[in-house]
């Protein structure tokens, strides 16, 4: 199957988002740290998963996976961003189904916040119809859902595309942990893949950011 979700976390800015300024400094996460909050496990999912791919996403490797890069990569300067990690999954028994987490870290909570809201603009914003049918998609759609709610703030949808005479949906939480960007992501053929459990996973990873947040000294993790 053709995965459906593009290369890092798609977040375009919103020309009415604020910048983040006059946050406190954020916990500095590594890209250990990253790849810990990615690298979740099979626990509250209907089916097995087994790691397909996880790899480290610097700015300007970001930035390349879009059709301006100098815009992103601009962009990820202004935000904050410092890192980022992925992780890709495909479902145990010859499932055409498969899941991919993302997270992403930033100087502010302040700026995490920016690049959420930016995001939700994206995603109920032509662009994003747009970006699908240039991967090769047709008959893109995208609806907000009423899914788990996750960290300090979050939003879910549900794309549904065709491929190739194929139709696939995708079931999307994005969240954000003070200064922590994060998606979760279970999608599929739409006639044979169970797409619940999205929400076990947004949880998963939650937690993990939590655990790794609270070792951090309370005054230095920002507003």
């Amino acid at each position: 199957m053709k995965w459906l979700w593009f290369a890092g976390v798609a977040i375009v800015l919103a020309a009415a988002s604020a910048c983040g300024g006059g946050d406190k400094a954020a916990p500095s996460l590594s890209d250990a740290d990253l790849k810990n909050i990615v690298m979740v496990t099979s626990e509250g999912l209907p089916v097995p998963l087994t790691l397909q791919s996880d790899t480290a996403t610097a700015n300007a490797q970001a930035a390349g996976a879009f059709a301006d890069p100098q815009k992103w990569a601009a962009n990820y300067q202004k935000w904050g961003r410092t890192g980022g990690h992925e992780a890709t999954f495909s479902a145990a028994g010859g499932q055409d189904a498969a899941a991919q987490t993302q997270a992403e870290s930033y100087k502010t909570t302040g700026g995490a916040k920016d690049a959420l809201a930016a995001l939700r603009d994206f995603m109920t914003s032509g662009e994003a119809l747009t970006t699908y049918t240039n991967l090769g998609y047709t008959d893109a759609k995208i609806d907000v859902v009423d899914a788990a709610k996750v960290g300090d703030d979050s939003s879910s949808y549900r794309l549904h595309v065709s491929y190739e005479g194929a139709q696939f949906d995708t079931l999307v939480i994005i969240f954000r942990r003070g200064p922590v960007l994060a998606q979760a992501s279970v999608g599929g053929a739409t006639d044979a893949s169970d797409l619940t459990g999205v929400g076990a996973l947004a949880n998963q990873m939650d937690g993990r950011i939590q655990n790794i947040l609270s070792e951090q000294p309370l005054s230095s993790q920002g507003n």
